[in-house]
């Protein structure tokens, strides 16, 4: 009997950590997404330092979350993730409005599916 509760304990914080694993990522992703969806705001605007400020923003919390993040979500999807950043980062240095929007929408449609990948759904178990 012993084996069995010590079996299904275990079951039961994989499955505690595997809900609060994506429950955190999409609450960081959704964060960024937002301070993202404002910079491209501030860039259509011309209102460079706002535009920059919000992106810096997202892209410190990227990259204070880096270590956690990689060792819950694959290394391809978060180095996806990072070439955006830094493309971004690019066009906001070389005031290209065009650029930095569409960066920032590419972004944010990896962000969107970085959480995606952590949620508790059939997709994901199957």
């Amino acid at each position: 009997m012993k084996p069995l509760c010590l079996s299904l304990g275990a079951m039961a914080l994989i499955l505690a950590f595997s809900l609060w694993t994506g429950w955190y990522v999409h609450l960081q992703t959704d964060g960024w997404r937002e301070l993202l969806e404002q910079a491209a705001a501030a860039a259509e605007a011309e209102d460079w330092p706002a535009a920059e400020a919000r992106f810096t923003r997202a892209r410190e919390g990227w990259e204070k979350r880096q270590t956690f993040f990689h060792t819950v979500i694959e290394h391809d999807e978060l180095n996806e993730a990072q070439s955006l950043f830094a493309a971004a980062a690019a066009a906001c240095a070389q005031r290209d409005g065009r650029e930095f929007t569409a960066q920032l929408t590419l972004l944010q449609v990896r962000l969107g599916l970085l959480a995606e990948t952590q949620a508790i759904s059939i997709k994901n178990i199957l």
